[in-house]
């Protein structure tokens, strides 16, 4: 085991901080980060909702949640280039890139010609269009990094600085809008449809068992080793998005989507950390009693860096049982859920601090969600007791020996 957490710690950690750290990786982690609060709004939609069908006289938000996380995909392509060229140090560019990337993206879509204009059709913009959106706006960020040392202008050139901008956007702009123009609209080549196709099978492996756990126990692993899992999100976002939107929009088939992680594999953070928690609550460790208590209440919202970095972090007696649940979770929710024994989320919530249990009556309105909850919550803490026996013992010991 030690030589095991050694290379984990000499090797792997290493490693992902600095794919954390990569600017085109950065930028990406940025843009999905700011665009939570227009997934928000959708889920104070979906509170509404529940509410509206008790009282049927209220009028009927859906139209907030289609202007919010219906126009995400519009949102990424516009901060994507912005954060990457932000990472990249070219601040005079960044806001002209995020532009350029919407009239990227608004090609890209393929709009219907009509008379008079363009016809679009609106789901592009929700989270059907996030890979086209990504892809958009890494393109975009790619030509603008290109043109990033190119200009018109001498150093000595008394041309103020923003007319200088101006001339300098130019030709990134020109470059890739005529690009778009000219595979899209002049060879009447459908590269919305080509993109989405190219990432369904990354879909189909996600929604499979093995990619579930995957990609559930990975970012565990990594947060784990104080690595945060968001450097995960730029995989993890757009599939889950999708799901999500095709289980409101049709029978529900899709079971690993964040509204999933959230309310029945995350109880009290990535990890199942609240068994834990009320397992330190009641140590006989001062310090670990002490630990337990102040977490206690983020860990009930689901927020829980502060147990993983007061105890779990690099001390492997409690990173495995992460690892184990990280792992167990996810294969009774998912076969739980296709033997059509609890419902599958079909609602638009991503309020990750949403008190457990709550959570997953909002996304199924269904009995069995609080069932399959209950159920997680109790195996999970069956997986952490016999691990924690062990450290609440060491630590027992280190008292026993500082009093002396």
């Amino acid at each position: 085991m030690k030589k095991f957490m050694d290379w984990m710690s000499e090797k792997v950690a290493p490693v992902m901080q600095k794919i954390a750290n990569n600017p085109w990786i950065s930028g990406l982690q940025k843009a999905i980060i700011k665009t939570l609060p227009m997934v928000l709004v959708g889920s104070l939609v979906t509170i509404y909702n529940v509410i509206r069908k008790f009282a049927t006289t209220i009028p009927d938000l859906s139209a907030i949640s289609s202007y919010t996380f219906g126009l995400i995909s519009i949102f990424m392509v516009f901060l994507i280039p912005y954060y990457i060229l932000e990472e990249k140090k070219n601040h005079k560019m960044k806001f002209i890139a995020g532009c350029t990337g919407i009239s990227l993206y608004m090609i890209l879509v393929n709009p219907t010609i009509v008379e008079g204009g363009y016809l679009y059709n609106f789901s592009n913009f929700g989270a059907g269009g996030m890979f086209v959106a990504i892809t958009a706006g890494l393109f975009t960020a790619l030509v603008f990094s290109l043109f990033k040392k190119l200009t018109f202008f001498k150093e000595d050139s008394v041309m103020p600085d923003f007319v200088k901008e101006w001339f300098d956007s130019m030709l990134p702009i020109a470059t890739v809008v005529i690009i778009g123009w000219f595979v899209v609209i002049q060879c009447g080549f459908d590269m919305y449809t080509f993109i989405v196709n190219l990432f369904t099978p990354l879909m189909g492996i996600a929604q499979s068992y093995p990619g579930m756990v995957l990609l559930y126990l990975i970012p565990t692993m990594l947060y784990s080793m104080g690595i945060s899992g968001w450097v995960f999100q730029p995989i993890l976002n757009p599939v889950t998005l999708v799901a999500i939107t095709a289980n409101a929009e049709a029978a529900a088939s899709y079971v690993f989507t964040a509204e999933t992680t959230t309310a029945f594999l995350s109880l009290g953070g990535r990890g199942a950390t609240l068994g834990l928690v009320l397992l330190l609550i009641f140590s006989k460790s001062k310090r670990l009693k002490a630990l337990g208590t102040a977490t206690v209440v983020p860990s009930v919202l689901n927020i829980n860096e502060p147990v993983v970095f007061g105890a779990i972090a690099w001390n492997p007696l409690l990173m495995i049982p992460m690892w184990i649940n990280a792992v167990v979770l996810p294969t009774i929710t998912y076969v739980v859920m296709n033997l059509g024994l609890a419902t599958i989320p079909a609602e638009v919530f991503s309020m990750w601090y949403c008190p457990v249990g709550i959570s997953a009556w909002l996304v199924t309105h269904d009995i069995t969600g609080i069932v399959l909850v209950v159920v997680n919550f109790l195996v999970s803490l069956a997986i952490w007791y016999p691990f924690f026996k062990m450290y609440e013992a060491q630590e027992v010991k280190k008292e026993i020996e500082q009093a002396k």
